[in-house]
């Protein structure tokens, strides 16, 4: 059995404290079966993109290498477990109506001052509930353009795969081509666990799983749910934009496609997580 796992770029933090919370899950999960690894990159690539002022698609090749590596590096010291850094390569349609509303929130939060200097030199940001962000656009990926390679790698091996939703490339004219988007890291797990044929997909975030009311008193946690119970929540509009939202989709795709279970939970909790404890559970 194949399992995918996948760590949120929010989740992520600069001395790794987070991913060492994970190893006894991904110990478990790779001792069952086959397991990929994929991460976001939010908050990197807007640092990145701040000062370095090359392609999206550049930007996040960087951070699937840099970010990719200190986990590989982590697991390795801490299970002996040999582990694969893969760039992937992922197809976008630069017809994709996500170019025409930027959704993907990267980079820190400013305040409403800064926000508006930022916008003033053309780059477009978005207030939520911390603050202003910048939003790129974020088209859904089509194709894993280097999937086979990734499956001739994986035996044995954990594979940390789909970093920051992989690098967006477009076909142009027969030519592959970079994309200024970054895409959703959700999105594309899905993706790659449709591929692989997963029969669990485990999204792991800094909050317990998708909410009803979320930030209100009467908040409550989704627990366990049928894909179409959840499908008419997220059509009634009960998770935030570039937030909750693209993990649902990813979730309700998966489960509808592959029938099999996804989760969505705390990173500190992994290990309950992947027992389908102290989550959200999204079954068939």
């Amino acid at each position: 059995m194949v399992y995918v796992l996948s760590i949120g770029g929010n989740a992520l933090d600069s001395e790794m404290k987070n991913i060492k919370l994970t190893i006894n899950a991904i110990k478990k999960l790779h001792s069952r079966g086959g397991l990929i690894i994929t991460h976001g990159n939010g908050p990197q690539v807007g640092e990145l993109a701040r000062v370095e002022h090359l392609s999206l698609s550049i930007l996040t090749a960087q951070t699937e290498a840099e970010i990719g590596y200190a986990i590989k590096k982590e697991i390795e010291n801490n299970t002996h477990i040999k582990t694969e850094v893969f760039l992937t390569e992922v197809l976008v349609s630069k017809k994709d109506k996500a170019f025409c509303n930027p959704t993907k929130p990267i980079g820190k939060y400013y305040s409403k001052s800064e926000a508006y200097g930022l916008s003033k030199k053309g780059l477009t940001l978005k207030k939520f509930e911390k603050g202003y962000r910048r939003v790129v656009p974020s088209p859904k990926p089509i194709e894993i353009l280097n999937i086979e390679s990734m499956k001739k790698l994986m035996k044995g091996r954990i594979m940390i795969a789909g970093g920051g939703g992989g690098i967006p490339l477009s076909k142009e004219r027969g030519k592959i081509e970079f994309v200024e988007a970054v895409i959703d890291k959700d999105y594309t797990t899905s993706l790659i666990a449709e591929k692989l044929k997963a029969k669990r997909m485990f999204i792991l975030t800094n909050v317990d799983g998708a909410y009803l009311d979320y930030g209100k008193k009467e908040e409550r946690l989704i627990k366990d749910i049928k894909a179409d119970e959840m499908l008419k929540y997220l059509k009634e509009g009960h998770f935030e934009e570039g937030s909750m939202k693209p993990k649902v989709e990813a979730c309700i795709d998966f489960v509808k496609k592959n029938r099999g279970i996804a989760a969505i939970g705390n990173i500190k909790k992994a290990d309950k997580v992947i027992k389908l404890e102290e989550c959200t559970v999204i079954r068939p």
